[in-house]
């Protein structure tokens, strides 16, 4: 009999120990990680070229320039939208070039994106509010675009489409003086801000 409880008790150890061999038990579930807030939307003060006198803002990029409800980034849709019909239109390399207002406003949609790269306002637009801007579109003398912009970063020369271009290049503007002929045509053209490194 001493046989059958020492090996009752062998077996129960056995079950025992194999039965506390099992799996442990499951961690209790922690709470998902809440995903961080999004990033504060960066509030950016527009300026309109027909309603704001935007010399006088420190701040003033081409990100913040709006030209008849118009800013870079824009879709072809809404270009059309604001500024009505076209006057005039041209395939370049990288662009569709599309005039408005009589050839007051000139966008650049870049042809893979359909969004507006470059507007360019011409002497030919009316109602530009900033009397310096104005002046210097009217003008187009170097003295009237500094007064308006102050000194340029570089000057270039483009004989491909007969033009001197005045870079801003770290505010995201040029000032543009074509030769038509006999004629002198002024335009700021807005593009990209670009990096000063």
């Amino acid at each position: 009999m001493s046989h059958r409880v020492r090996m009752l008790a062998l077996v129960s150890m056995l079950i025992f120990g194999l039965a506390g061999c099992g799996a442990p038990p499951e961690p209790a579930p922690t709470p998902e990680a809440a995903p961080p807030p999004p990033a504060p939307v960066e509030q950016v003060t527009m300026y309109e070229l027909t309603k704001d006198d935007i010399t006088t803002q420190p701040e003033w990029t081409s990100r913040n320039i709006t030209v008849l409800g118009i800013k870079l980034g824009d879709v072809t849709r809404n270009v059309e939208k604001s500024l009505g019909e076209l006057t005039n239109t041209r395939t370049g390399a990288d662009d569709y070039i599309t005039a408005y207002k009589g050839g007051g406003i000139v966008i650049y949609t870049f042809k893979l994106t359909g969004k507006a790269r470059k507007i360019e306002v011409t002497q030919f637009l009316t109602g530009v509010k900033d009397a310096k801007i104005a002046r210097a579109l009217t003008n187009g003398s170097e003295a009237a675009m500094r007064d308006a912009f102050g000194m340029e970063e570089a000057m270039e020369e483009n004989a491909d489409d007969m033009s001197t271009e005045y870079s801003y290049d770290t505010k995201g503007f040029r000032f543009v003086r074509y030769k038509v002929g006999a004629r002198t045509i002024n335009a700021i053209r807005f593009s990209e801000v670009k990096s000063s490194t």
